[in-house]
This record gives C-alpha cells, structure tokens and sequence, in this order.
C-alpha cells in the first residue's frame, strides 16, 4: 500500500512537473510573441522618425536659404531669421538622426557626408550675406549658383531615406522569420513534454517496487557517507557494528593495498592481518578489536618511512570512524623550524662570544707582529712565529665561518692559481678525510687562473671534502681535478646562471653511494641534509653554492646510486697575472700623528699602544669612551681616534665619534669590533671606516694610513701662494699610476656605504663616502680631487643619474660607475658604467678595469 502511495505521489510529481513545463512552454511563447511584436513596432517607428527628421534637416536647409536670398533682395536684416536658426536647428536634427541610428555603419557614413555638404552650404549662405554686406548686391553671387550643392544635398538625403526603407524592410522580414522558428521551437517543446510525460509514467509503474528498495539502500548508504567523507584529503574508512568496512575513500584503497577486485568486502580482521601490512602497523595503537571509554582515540605511527596520526572515533550505533594523517611533512618542517630558530639562537651567542675570542686573538697576534723584528736573525724562532701566526689566523677564520651562516660575508677576491691552490689544500684535505679514505689531486698542465676569494675556496673545498667522506663510511677514494673548460651558449641556454666563456674547473668526485634524483634537487637548500641528526647543520653545501654564484661561477652535481657523485665548480677564468703576497714587514707605517686609543681590555689596548708607538704615533690611551671624552675637552688635538665599538660606560662609542669631530674637525676615526658588522651600531651621520678584530700589524697599518689621509682630503691645507691651486674632479692616468684610486662614494644606505668602502679599500682606493647627491657636488665644489665617482641610482633628492650627468658636465675626464638594482636604465655614455644589485668584489674589480680601459695612459 505504502508502494502504490509512493507510486501515485511519484505520478502526481512528474504529471504536474510536466503541466508546469507546458505552462512555462505557453509562457515563453507568449513573451516571445509579445516582445517580437514590441521590437517591430521599434524599429518601425524610429525609421519613421529618422526620416521625418532628415526631411526636417532639407526643409531647415531650405528656409535657410529663402532667408538669405530675401535678405539679399530687400536688404532687410528680419529677413536673416531663418537663416540664423538654420544652424542649431541642423545641428540638433542631425545628432538625433546618429543617436538612431548609431549601430548602422553606412547610415552613420551617409548622415556624416550629409553633415558635410549641409555645412558646406551653410558656409555658402553665409559667405553671400558677408559679400552683400561688404560690397553690395552686385558682389553676391548670382542666382542659381548654389544650386548644385542644394542638388547634392537632396540626392544624400533621398538615398538615405531609401536606405532606412529598405532597412525597414529587412528587419521586418527578419522578425517574421523569428517569430515563425519560435512557434515551430514551442511545437517541439510541447511534443516532448507530452512524450516525456507517457515515458515518465511507464518508467514509475514499471520500476515502482525496484526504486523503493533502492531508495532505503541508498538512504542507510548516504547516512554512513555522510558521517565517513567529511575530509576526504586524508585516507579514511567507515566500520559498522559488526566491523566491515562501509565506507572509504580513494586515499585509503592506496594506503591500504586493498584489491577490491579481489576482495569486495574487507573487515577489522583483514585490517590487523598481515595481508595488509600497512594497516595493521598503523592501526595497532588503535585497538579496533576492543571498545574504548574515550569517543576518540589518537595515536602516533609510522611505515614506510612516513609518519601518521591515527585517529578512532567512536559512532553511536557501534561503528568507528576510522582517519589517517600523514604528518611526515609538518614533523619535518617543525624541525627544520626548530633547528632554524636554534642556529638564529647560536649566531646570537656566537656574536657575544666572537667579541671576546677576536680580543684574545688579537692579543697573540698583536704581541706576535711585535716580537717579529727582536727575532729577524734567529731563523727558528721566525718559524715557531709563523706557525703561531698561522694558528691565529686559523682561529679567526673558525670565528667567521661560525659567523657565516648568520651575515654574507664581502668577498676579497683576487687573481689566483687555482691548481696551486688545490695542491697546497691536499694535505689539509688528507687530515679532513682520515686514513680509510684515499685522496687523488690531480691538476691538468697548464690550467688557467681565476679570479676569486682564496680562502673562500678552500672552505668550500673542505665542504665538499668532508660531504664526500660522509658518504663513504666504509671508505673510498675522493679525487679533486683542476682543468679548464669552455661552456658554450648551448650549454647556457639551459642554465640560466651560466654566461658561456672560459672557466676553471674544480671537479671533487667521491665513490661513495650516490644521491637520488628528489636530494639533488634540494642540495642547495640552506637546512638541508641527508645525515643523521645532529650530524650536519645542512649548510655546507648552501655556503658552496653563495660563494660560486656570488664568484659569477656555476656550481653542478652528476650522481648516480651506487657509484658516486661529483660536484664540478666553475670558476670564471681571468687573464690578470698573480700577484704574489708581499712580504711581511713591520716597517710599512710611519709618522707622529698623534693618536688616542680607547679599549677596555688591558693586554689588548696595551699591545695596541705598543705598536703604534713602534711606528712613531704618539699615543694616549684610556679605557672607556667617558674617559676619552674627559681627554679630548682637556685636549682635542689629536690627529686620529681608535676606538672599540663595544665597550663600558655611559657614552657610546659613535657618541664619542662625534663628540671628537665637534671639538676637532680634523681628527680621523678609525674603528675596530670582533662582532659581525650587522651588529655594530649604526648612525645617520659621517660614515667611519673599520677593521675587524683580529688584525695583523701591517693591516692596522693601512688602516691608520687610510684613516688619516681620508681626513686630509676632507681638511685640505693651504697651498703656497706661488703653488696653483688643483683642480677639481679626476687626476690624470699619469698622477694615479704610483698611487691609490681616489674614490668618491655616494650611498644612502649607511651600512651598504661601509661595506662598499671596505671592499674598494681592499682594491687599493682612497674612499670618501657621503650619503647624498647634493653632499657630493658640494665635496666636488669645494675643491675635492677624485679619480672615479661610484654613486647609487635611486637617491634622496638628485638621482644618480642625474648626479653623473652634471658631475660629467663639471668634469669631463671623470669617470662614473653607476650601481642600480635595475640594471642599466638608459644606455651607457662614454665613461658611464652601470653595475647591477646586489654587486661583489669581483664585480667592482671588474667595472675598475673596465673604466681603466677606457681611461687614456698616461
């Protein structure tokens, strides 16, 4: 009974669906005829107004020139009425006719033509009116004469009266057409909806008792789905009371291993058999075969090398939902976070510590320059002081790299014999691998010379190296090749980094077990390692790759499993000779500058003092920056502050810095600082050069060498009445050739003009560094004599650019080098040379040679 109510009420649907439809249908037909018959009318009636409005246009043309002919004939200007108002009345007549028919092309043109010859006319008129007035009657054109326009005119508008006829035509025949495929459509409609209806019902009497089933099958199956399928991202499975599995989705077939072709239905036995392995290990911390207090449950399990969160909730009728969460990818980045966050904790520490470290080291350097010329005869002593000096160096080396991963370090880089290099590397590299792993060094005759950081290179050989023995537990041979290569625009057209040219290339190769092609592809990734943890922080490999891409090498990795792999660098070849390092002398410094030195640490500030006192300074030293400033309000004659950035008291030592320069304006300040440069602090004035801790004596030297004569340009001294005075702007070649590079630096950002500085100062240039354009022509005004002009684009105030063209204009022979994160924004002029953002060592040592190229010799 239920079944044949269900089936009358199903008939009822689809019979009233179906009237509805026939309904609609009539609807639709109705509407259609009713709007076709309005589109008609439209259109009919605004042809008839387009052409009742273009005769108005030829009867206002008319009247017009009726007026102008009875004004010539009597003189009298009343007359002139029609004419004057011949001119809007056209005008207004003719943007109505456009705006009707503005989707019409060659209406448009016809009324455009029209609009023409009518003004045309017009023009005509008015022309007789002004001769008439002018000269008389006689001077007016004789009757009949604008006749041919007023001909012309009429042909216009009777073919455009034509044209809106035929228009007319053709659309009425148009909405005929329409009309009649909307009847025959609403026929078709109707004749479905009848044939629909009689399919309908068969289908209901026939299938009635087959639907009912289906319909309570289906209803259980859509509650179970509902409360299974909330997420389906993650693999998830239904149990019902009796433990067979109801419900799933896909992620949870390719977990599982389920063959349903095999096994259609599956149940909490099959899930903790051994058949399918991957559920049984998973769901074990889920206890599927026992009931639980808690409505939910959520274990930690692993397989297959991923990790998952389980989860069990418990259904009211007895049933579990069952949801499975791979974490592998959140438990790794929150290590990496972790280890992240740690390294960002050591480099904080490591700032604290390197301070005090580099004091110590600069003690054992300090008093080891100074023994040196006591021990100039005494070969062996000289030896042991080498290699203590060595040790020293190492240890300052050890504080950068622990440094490193936290600030980018400025390259110091230089002509260099990379084959030499390696072979002298070799027995630092057999100590780093051990005894169970052989080392090969081979380096090809005749391989060329490279321009990069030496000690850069063997850090990143020493990566490299240990990345290799680690890969070997069980030994092996690594072997580390020099030679030359040549990479062609083939090669770099599918390498982005790579510019074709020359190069030398180190190759490390190791056979060792090799890397999967899903490691390779994150190698370089800063935090990334294959090692056990605690094994390796993930950096070697990111700081190989910094240095190559920062050199304008390339960097690639060849591996294959079970044969090993190999890490080829390619160094950019450079033409330049090498320059051996000179040799060590305590005698490079000189003079009787006067100097105070302020540093809290005793043996360091003692051994300071000694050895500026060797040289011939005359030195006062105290321990704070309150002390200094006491010594300087006595007596501020001092010729150079040396100061410590981090030290005691209530003044800060930039405080001191500028208390000095406000007393002395010629007083030179030189600072040093065992702490990374980001942590040094930073001022909105005068940029003060810098040396780190731990320095040699003959790079305390330079420094107080640079210090001062940087501060003797800026404080120029009167020149002898019979001297001429020097000219601004560049030196000629001859006068530099025996002297360093006066450089004049224009950057806004303070810590970015110290680093420049730094790096130009390690390429043999005096620097004079100002933070804006206008500070720069006013240096340049003032008589400042300079060789180059290194300036940022994007300036406060004048821009770069703009500050080299009027620098160029003052002085012609001045070479300028432009740095803009943009690359070259206009086209570089002669003595002009743009660097992009951010720029090395390498790349400034390249723009100098280049504008040295271009540079007249002398």
């Amino acid at each position: 009974m239920a079944s044949v109510r269900r089936s009358a009420r199903s008939t009822g649907i689809v019979v009233g669906l179906t009237i509805a439809v026939l309904v609609a249908a009539g609807g639709l037909l109705t509407v259609s005829h009713s709007r076709s018959a309005t589109e008609q009318q439209r259109f009919v009636v605004s042809n008839y107004e387009t052409m009742a409005l273009m005769r108005d246009a030829l009867i206002v043309l008319q009247d017009a020139e009726v007026g102008q002919r009875a004004y010539l004939l009597t003189g009298d200007a009343a007359n002139l009425g029609p004419y004057e108002r011949a001119r809007p009345r056209m005008d207004t007549a003719l943007r109505q006719i456009e705006a009707s028919v503005a989707g019409d092309g060659d209406a448009l043109r016809q009324i455009t033509e029209f609009k023409t010859a009518a003004n045309e006319k017009l023009d005509e008129l008015n022309s007789g009116i002004v001769a008439y007035q002018l000269y008389g009657r006689e001077a007016t054109l004789p009757p009949g004469s604008g006749r041919a326009t007023t001909d012309h005119i009429r042909q216009i508008a009777e073919s455009f009266v034509e044209g809106q006829r035929l228009q007319l035509s053709r659309r009425l025949g148009m909405l005929r057409s329409e009309q009649d495929q909307a009847d025959l459509a609403g026929l078709l409609v109707l004749g479905g909806a009848f044939a629909c209806l009689l399919a309908g019902m068969y289908i209901i009497v026939r299938g009635g008792e087959r639907l009912e089933e289906a319909q309570r099958l289906l209803s259980a199956r859509s509650r179970l789905l509902q409360a299974a399928l909330e997420t389906l991202r993650d693999p998830i499975f239904v149990l019902d009371a009796q433990g067979t599995v109801v419900a799933w989705n896909e992620a949870f077939v390719r977990l599982s291993g389920w063959d349903r072709s095999r096994e259609p239905v599956i149940g909490r036995a099959e899930l903790l058999s051994s058949r399918l392995p991957a559920m049984q290990t998973l769901l074990a911390p889920l206890r599927l075969d026992a009931r639980i207090d808690d409505q939910t449950l959520t274990a930690r399990a692993s397989h297959d090398g991923r990790d998952y969160e389980v989860s069990r909730g418990e259904m009211a009728d007895g049933g579990a939902v069952v949801r499975c969460v791979d974490v592998t990818d959140k438990l790794r980045d929150e290590a990496a976070l972790h280890q992240g966050q740690k390294m960002e904790a050591v480099g904080q520490l490591t700032g604290g510590m390197a301070h005090d470290f580099n004091n110590i080291l600069q003690i054992v350097q300090t008093n080891l320059d100074l023994i040196k010329p006591d021990m100039s005869t005494n070969v062996a002593a000289l030896a042991r002081l080498q290699s203590a000096s060595a040790a020293a160096d190492r240890g300052a080396r050890l504080t950068q790299q622990l440094l490193a991963f936290s600030r980018r370090q400025p390259l110091a880089p230089r002509p260099t014999a990379v084959g030499r290099l390696v072979t002298d590397l070799s027995v630092l590299l057999r100590h780093a691998l051990g005894e169970r792993i052989t080392l090969d060094v081979a380096v090809a005759p005749g391989s060329w010379n490279a321009t990069i950081d030496p000690g850069q290179l063997e850090n990143a050989l020493l990566n490299l190296a240990i990345n290799a023995r680690d890969a070997m537990p069980d030994g092996g041979t690594v072997r580390v090749e020099v030679s030359n290569a040549t990479l062609d625009r083939r090669y770099a057209s599918l390498h982005q980094d790579v510019t074709p040219g020359s190069y030398v290339l180190v190759d490390v190769a190791d056979t060792g077990t090799g890397m999967p092609a899903e490691v390779v592809a994150r190698a370089f990734d800063p935090f990334f390692t294959t090692k056990q943890e605690g094994k390796g922080t993930g950096l070697g490999l990111s700081m190989v790759y910094g240095f190559v891409r920062q050199s304008n090498g390339h960097i690639r990795i060849d591996t294959a499993i079970g044969q090993g792999t190999s890490v080829k660098l390619y160094l950019p070849r450079t033409l330049d000779p090498v320059v051996e390092a000179p040799s060590e002398s305590t005698d490079a410094a000189g003079g009787n500058a006067r100097v105070l030195v302020v540093e809290d640490n005793k043996d360091v500030r003692l051994a300071v003092v000694d050895m500026l006192s060797g040289w011939g300074y005359r030195v006062v030293s105290v321990e704070t920056p309150d002390a200094a400033s006491e010594v300087l309000e006595q007596d501020p004659a001092f010729d150079l502050l040396f100061t410590d950035v981090v030290m005691p008291g209530t003044m800060s030592v930039i405080e001191l810095a500028a208390l000095a320069r406000r007393l002395n304006p010629a007083i030179a300040v030189l600072l040093t600082s065992g702490y990374a440069r980001d942590l040094i602090p930073k001022q909105d004035g005068t940029e003060y050069p810098m040396i780190a801790k731990p320095y040699r004596g003959e790079e305390l030297a330079a420094k107080v060498r640079t210090a001062l004569a940087a501060r003797e340009r800026e404080q120029p001294k009167s020149l002898p009445a019979s001297a001429p005075p020097a000219a601004a702007g560049p030196a000629p070649a001859a006068q530099r050739s025996d002297r360093p590079r006066r450089v004049l630096l224009v950057e806004d950002e303070v810590v970015l003009r110290m680093s420049t500085a730094d790096m130009l100062e390690r390429l043999d240039c005096l620097v004079t560094g100002v933070g804006s354009g206008e500070e720069a022509m006013d240096l340049l005004a003032k008589g400042g004599a300079f060789d180059l002009l290194l300036t940022d684009l994007g300036l406060p105030g004048i821009s770069g650019e703009d500050l080299a063209r009027e620098a160029r204009q003052r002085f012609p022979g001045m070479p300028v080098i432009i740095a803009s994160g943009y690359g070259a924004v206009s086209p570089e002029a002669n003595g002009v040379r743009f660097i992009g953002k951010p720029y090395s060592s390498i790349d400034l040592q390249q723009a100098l040679d280049h504008i040295d190229h271009l540079s007249p010799s002398a």
